[in-house]
């Protein structure tokens, strides 16, 4: 086996990256709250403008669609 390989699998599986993705990792339904796969945590209930705070959490950090 090559040693640079070896090394090059040793830092990807070591590596931890930001999720791609915000996507839910617990949801409690009657809190009515989420935590994020980020660690954002907060409320999914619709505030005073309509949207929650999740869907604003995740407009923050949504990509140009293709």
């Amino acid at each position: 086996m090559n040693p640079r390989s070896s090394a090059s699998s040793l830092r990807s599986a070591t590596a931890v990256e930001p999720p791609f993705k915000h996507v839910i990792e617990t949801y409690v339904h009657k809190a009515q709250t989420i935590t994020c796969v980020c660690g954002w945590h907060g409320s999914c209930a619709p505030g005073d403008r309509g949207a929650s705070p999740w869907t604003e959490h995740l407009a923050l950090y949504r990509t140009k669609k293709r």
